[in-house]
């Protein structure tokens, strides 16, 4: 059997700042939930996070019901061509959309640099592209100038850590990396695209009790300023978003690319190395294996091996995230 483009269920999380603006990028939320996380490409043992059945599985075709992990066993060189899974032969990226409803808590997932002295922790960089925005919202990333590790330390879960965090504008289209090691919070009004390595690990700072009245969660000072410490001078230096179309971000594990606008027709798509997942921003894409043509927030998997062509509409635009 040969893989063609593959669509995925999403697997929807219930998330104290979620909310439920999710249902406007086609995802059908349970009534009464606040939704925080829509997991539309997802592969995790489920040994490494809270969230139950870590997985995406195949929604149609000759594959429905398979996770990834199950394509990978029976597949690996068609779905990931040169690409490597991760360990336990599971899909080496996790893709989310998120919406906050309020902010997310202030925090930090670990570097490579870092994992020997925490047992069980992953890896976990990530990236998100700006696809809906309230006017005024923010996100935060790093530290405002003259701020040490040591005033984040003696700042740690208490309001006096909110002054200290670098806030930039929330705009639709940017695309913001979060490396591991970088200090950042989701502000509340912005939903996001989130591809990332597939981890969950994240240490809290601070998660904002005071301000929305939230039941306490576990904060995590040792393994959080660990991860800080490791990577101080990305803190500490201002970013700017990536715009426009072309390669957006270019990680070890995976890229971000963007194409805006294209007129109705044929998009041609070669093999290539890895696999990709291919997210629509505005118009549509479809293919004769999709249950249904996407629209914006629809997300679909790509192998390496398929090459063939998606029908868009006209001025469609998309992301292409690419495995390395």
């Amino acid at each position: 059997m040969t893989l063609g483009p593959l669509a995925l269920t999403p697997r929807l999380v219930e998330k104290p700042w979620g909310s439920r603006r999710l249902a406007g990028l086609g995802r059908h939320l349970p009534d009464d939930v606040l939704v925080g996380e829509s997991w539309d490409v997802a592969d995790l043992d489920a040994s490494v996070t809270p969230v139950d059945d870590p997985v995406t599985r195949v929604a149609a075709g000759p594959s429905a019901g398979r996770t990834l992990s199950e394509l990978v066993a029976t597949h690996r060189e068609d779905l990931l061509g040169t690409a490597e899974p991760v360990a336990g032969g599971r899909f080496p990226l996790l893709v989310k959309h998120l919406d906050a409803g309020q902010h997310l808590s202030v925090q930090v997932h670990p570097s490579a640099a870092v994992l020997p002295d925490l047992p069980g922790a992953h890896l976990k960089t990530e990236s998100w592209i700006v696809v809906q925005a309230d006017e005024g919202a923010e996100i935060m990333l790093g530290v405002v100038d003259g701020v040490s590790a040591d005033d984040v330390e003696a700042a740690f879960g208490t309001p006096a850590m909110v002054p200290l965090v670098r806030r930039v504008p929330a705009r639709v289209g940017d695309v913001h990396h979060v490396p591991a090691g970088l200090l950042h919070a989701l502000g509340a009004g912005v939903v996001v695209c989130e591809p990332q390595t597939p981890s969950d690990t994240t240490y809290r700072l601070y998660d904002w009790t005071q301000e929305y009245g939230r039941a306490p969660r576990d904060l995590h000072r040792e393994e959080a300023m660990l991860c800080l410490r490791a990577e101080w001078d990305a803190n500490t230096a201002p970013q700017e978003p990536a715009q426009g179309d072309g390669l957006l971000v270019d990680t070890a594990h995976y890229r971000i690319s963007r194409t805006s606008g294209a007129p109705a027709g044929p998009v041609e798509v070669p093999a290539r190395d890895g696999a990709r997942v291919v997210v629509v921003v505005e118009g549509s894409l479809a293919h004769p294996d999709l249950p249904a043509a996407l629209g914006p927030g629809g997300v679909c998997l790509l192998p390496a091996a398929w090459a063939g062509s998606l029908e868009a509409g006209e001025g469609t635009t998309w992301l292409d995230l690419d495995l390395v």
